[in-house]
């Protein structure tokens, strides 16, 4: 079984190079639109430099998985300002989508909490917006549907099942290039895998699973037990999880700077044993590339697991 191990946003390696850099609508407002609007792509364009760079970063260290940063093009979804992606950085983004797929890197997006398809009319219009935005990238880049963005169930608001039912009714007014692109994952607070799976298998859009937030929030069935239900959402895509470790007892939804390994290895080794060829593994920890790497020679370490490149193991 091939483990692949990436991570997420920025490479803490490569000095003063960030994807997510800002511009402000305030600061966009104190100049003139024409001005302003080329301040703001030319922020864009530094972000999609900076993510060129990490992804040579990945090839070099053999490290094939990758989220990209969300805030890569200030003011994109702004009503008052509006930048296409695709347009604006045709170049750039097809740039990048040739390389990260010449060395076989697949890359992901993660909006932010507050993208919901649960929620009222305006915050699923808006959820709709980002979600174009995001797809918009991944389009640019020419990426296939492997490359997906994720998002959580979304707000309990009183009555969970009701709010599941909510979320997979309007998927229909959901943009299909948005849809094809959907993954779901279960949360640190309100809905559980089990909860999470079940809307994925009735919705048909794939479920990440998230070790951590699974001992947050905990389904009757362990993550493992749900593993073949989960593995069928993907279809003949590589079923991509998540895994990070709680900073303490204390404060146990945050995320440590780095990754103990037995969680993930036992899990793996569950998904060895159920036949799977391929897992990818998202590192959401402090130390980002750091972690990533340390989390594939913690497990390179381990008998029966053959360290293939920097972010790839063999099991």
């Amino acid at each position: 079984m091939e483990i692949r191990i990436g991570y997420v946003s920025q490479s803490l390696a490569i000095f003063h190079n960030t994807p997510s850099s800002t511009f402000t609508f305030k600061r966009f407002k104190e100049g003139g639109y024409e001005s302003s609007l080329a301040k703001a792509i030319e922020v864009g364009r530094r972000n999609l430099e900076a993510t060129r760079r990490i992804l040579y970063f990945n090839a070099a260290h053999g490290i094939r998985l990758y989220r990209l940063s969300s805030s890569l093009i200030p003011l994109a979804t702004h009503p008052e300002v509006g930048i296409a992606p695709s347009a604006v950085y045709e170049r750039e983004l097809a740039e990048l989508g040739e390389f990260a797929r010449g060395h076989d890197i697949r890359v992901s997006m993660h909006p932010n909490q507050f993208t919901l398809l649960n929620g009222s009319e305006t915050v699923v219009e808006a959820a709709i917006r980002d979600l174009e935005y995001h797809a918009d990238i991944l389009d640019g880049m020419g990426m296939g549907t492997e490359c997906n963005m994720n998002i959580h169930v979304g707000g309990a608001y009183g009555n969970k099942a009701a709010s599941a039912d909510k979320l997979v009714a309007n998927l229909p007014g959901v943009p299909e290039r948005v849809r094809r692109r959907l993954t779901l994952e279960n949360d640190d607070k309100t809905y559980t895998a089990e909860e999470t799976l079940a809307v994925c298998e009735q919705s048909g859009i794939p479920m990440v699973l998230d070790l951590h937030h699974d001992w947050c929030n905990p389904s009757a069935a362990a993550g493992t037990e749900l593993l073949p239900r989960i593995a069928a959402t993907w279809g003949e895509r590589p079923i991509k999880i998540h895994v990070s470790s709680p900073k303490s007892d204390k404060d146990f939804r945050a995320h440590a700077d780095y990754v103990e390994p037995e969680a993930a290895l036992g899990f793996l080794k569950v998904c060895k044993a159920y036949g799977l060829q391929r897992v990818d593994v998202m590192v959401e920890a402090k130390r980002k590339d750091y972690a990533c790497l340390k989390l594939a020679e913690d497990l390179g370490a381990v008998r029966g697991i053959r360290r293939i490149d920097g972010g790839v193991l063999h099991m």
